[in-house]
């Protein structure tokens, strides 16, 4: 059966230029009537439709374009396989980005119910690597080749801080031979063991939490959500123990001014 141009992109709701680019790369072949129209043979629209099917199952243009054109059988098969490891591959990444989103929207809304009241809540397992001090980068060697690796746990990395407290007792926790106050780094929240050196693991206990907005002086308002924190324990008959920490959440505009959202967790125990 011979189909005109009108016919195959009524068919296949295809456009001319669309039609005109599978002639051109010789995908199809057009052929000429005695009256000069092109026309196309079935098997053309059921080409064009087997490589619409295979781009549909992600493969790129060259991919499509090689399984419709007469490859033996082993090597569409090859094909396949590798398209099935990269799907799969795929699939890890955006559940682990679903996760971190998931998270990330929950933590939003609660910060629009909770803002600085405190809660108890049990802490994710969480794996910290510092990578800045105050406002300064460490760039030894070492701590760049452990950011670089840890840089491929995304999409599971998340912005964070750490703060050390004892007992009450407040220590500073920015990395070996640091005398900051407070380090700065990425979190990424799993029970699974990583690859990376020196990570901190700071495990899934219980813990105040919270949220906090600044605008300048994040360790002056870290050290007042602190002393918040402690009065809250106290009346509730626990206290801090163990390093704090939290992550960066959003930036976000308050009275005209643009303001960086923290939430922080306090490890506790029973007095």
């Amino acid at each position: 059966m011979k189909y005109k141009v009108s016919d195959v992109k009524r068919i296949l709701n295809l456009s001319k230029d669309t039609l005109r680019y599978f002639d051109n790369k010789r995908l199809i072949s057009s052929a000429r009537d005695k009256n000069n129209y092109r026309y196309f043979k079935s098997q053309d629209i059921n080409k064009i439709f087997a490589y619409k099917m295979y781009r549909s199952l992600l493969f790129n243009m060259k991919d499509a374009e090689n399984l419709v054109s007469g490859h033996s059988v082993e090597n569409q098969q090859r094909m396949l396989e590798n398209q099935l490891q990269f799907i799969q591959s795929e699939q890890e990444y955006l559940n682990r980005a679903k996760r971190h989103l998931e998270m990330l929207s929950e933590k939003l809304q609660r910060w629009e119910v909770l803002k600085e009241a405190f809660e108890i809540v049990t802490s994710h397992e969480c794996y910290y690597h510092c990578n800045q001090t105050g406002d300064q980068f460490i760039e030894s060697e070492e701590v760049l080749r452990n950011t670089h690796a840890f840089l491929n746990q995304m999409p599971d990395l998340w912005p964070a801080f750490s703060y050390q407290v004892d007992c009450g007792k407040r220590t500073a926790d920015a990395g070996a031979g640091s005398d900051a106050g407070v380090s700065f780094g990425y979190a990424v929240y799993t029970d699974e063991s990583h690859l990376v050196e020196n990570l901190t693991h700071l495990p899934s206990v219980p813990c105040v939490h919270t949220f906090f907005t600044v605008r300048d002086d994040f360790e002056a308002k870290l050290q007042e959500i602190l002393e918040e924190a402690e009065r809250f324990c106290s009346a509730k008959g626990y206290q801090m123990t163990g390093g704090v920490y939290g992550n960066m959440l959003h930036e976000i505009i308050e009275n005209q001014e643009a303001s960086q959202l923290f939430d922080v967790y306090f490890p506790i125990k029973k007095k």
